[in-house]
């Protein structure tokens, strides 16, 4: 595989993660907020299920896909220092 095609295959799975974020970020939205939610978010009580899919989906956007597509975007535009843009 040459590098063109390595690096427009990393941006098309970006893409594919991006949209992806806009989809959890659209169901995240789309679940209602427990009347409880505040005592369950300090494990007062247990979860319901809406908080603990809020919760789920609020820190895999946050602690890992984010990361990930900034990591993937980076290996992307890579250029090793002396050489020119390809």
């Amino acid at each position: 595989m040459s590098e063109a095609t390595a690096r427009g295959l990393i941006r098309e799975i970006v893409s594919d993660l991006e949209a992806a974020r806009s989809r959890l970020t659209a169901a995240c939205m789309d679940l209602p907020v427990s009347p409880r939610s505040d005592v369950m978010l300090l494990g007062e009580e247990e979860a319901d299920f809406t908080t603990e899919a809020r919760r789920t989906i609020e820190c895999v956007l946050q602690d890992h896909l984010e990361p990930l597509i900034q990591a993937l975007l980076a290996a992307a535009d890579y250029q090793p220092a002396g050489e020119e843009d390809a």
